[in-house]
């Protein structure tokens, strides 16, 4: 099952070596957002699309178009014809449900948001429609096609890939 699909963008971004000798995002180097009547938060998509806090909610900046919680019924009916997508590779069939792009579209889409927040969130372009998305993470699950034969499907992990000059992780649970 492909379990989220995000797009990544490191441009702007500093690693740090934490007392483990992992890697880890140094969240002080990440640019902030300073509007006169919103809260500073931190670039969460490159350069492009920032999660602000507009009249004391959160709320998607992309460029100059703002994004609000959309209501479920939005993803509903972007969804009402959407039929599951299977990748097999291996002896492995993999599985983009419903249930897997509504969690996409909701997390990730601007136009689908729920308004989760995380600190590390990410967006997709909210020009992408539902079936480039769809296309996009197969796109990605068949360039990764020998880890996915590899870790089968009894194991959760990513893979990344890129499409359109997008960076992507996509996740497989």
């Amino acid at each position: 099952m492909f379990s989220t699909l995000e797009e990544i963008n490191q441009e702007n971004i500093t690693f740090i070596e934490n007392a483990d000798g992992v890697h880890d995002i140094d969240w002080d180097s990440i640019p902030i957002e300073l509007a006169e009547h919103n809260t500073v938060q931190p670039f969460i998509w490159g350069t492009v699309a920032r999660l602000v806090i507009s009249g004391g909610k959160y709320v998607i900046k992309w460029g100059s178009k703002v994004f609000k919680i959309a209501p479920k019924s939005k993803v509903t009916n972007a969804l009402s014809s959407f039929k599951t997508a299977t990748y097999k590779t291996g002896s492995h069939s993999f599985k983009l449900t419903k249930t897997d792009m509504k969690h996409m579209l909701e997390r990730h889409h601007p136009k689908y948001w729920n308004g989760t927040v995380k600190k590390s969130q990410t967006f997709y372009n909210p020009n992408l429609s539902v079936t480039e998305v769809k296309n996009i993470a197969m796109t990605i699950a068949k360039d990764n096609s020998k880890t996915l034969a590899k870790k089968g499907t009894n194991s959760t992990f990513q893979v990344e890939g890129s499409v359109g000059g997008v960076k992507y992780v996509l996740g497989i649970t």
